[in-house]
């Protein structure tokens, strides 16, 4: 599967979870990775946290891979704190990029787009 449909498979997934109202709220074991962007202003529901965290890791299992789900949950929060500041799409992916690379793998435009998307479902 490619990034780009795998990108497009997690936003309607979590789409989907928003309209059933289903989420995941557990941990999972691992290290959190390390990130050079500073904590977000804003935090997420753990609920849609949650949905974020399973579509995530189910769509982009290179840039969740050894990462804890607060770490995952970051990028959400990153993404919204930009979004409800006012910033820009391409600012909030810019940013959705760097709090999303993990070691050295770094997100794609099109994973990043992906990201931006399902954060507007969930800000």
């Amino acid at each position: 599967m490619s990034r780009t449909t795998a990108a497009i498979a997690a936003s309607a997934t979590v789409f989907a979870l928003l309209l059933a109202g289903c989420g995941d709220d557990s941990s999972s074991a691992g290290s959190p990775a390390a990130s050079t962007t500073p904590a977000p202003s804003f935090q997420v529901e753990a609920s849609k946290a949650g949905m974020f965290v399973v579509s995530y890791r189910n769509a982009f299992p290179k840039l969740a891979q050894g990462r804890d789900d607060a770490a995952v949950a970051a990028v959400l929060n990153h993404s919204c704190s930009e979004i409800k500041a006012g910033k820009s799409e391409a600012d909030t992916i810019a940013t959705i990029m760097k709090a999303a690379k993990n070691g050295d793998t770094a997100a794609t435009t099109e994973e990043a787009t992906a990201v931006y998307q399902m954060s507007t479902l969930m800000c």
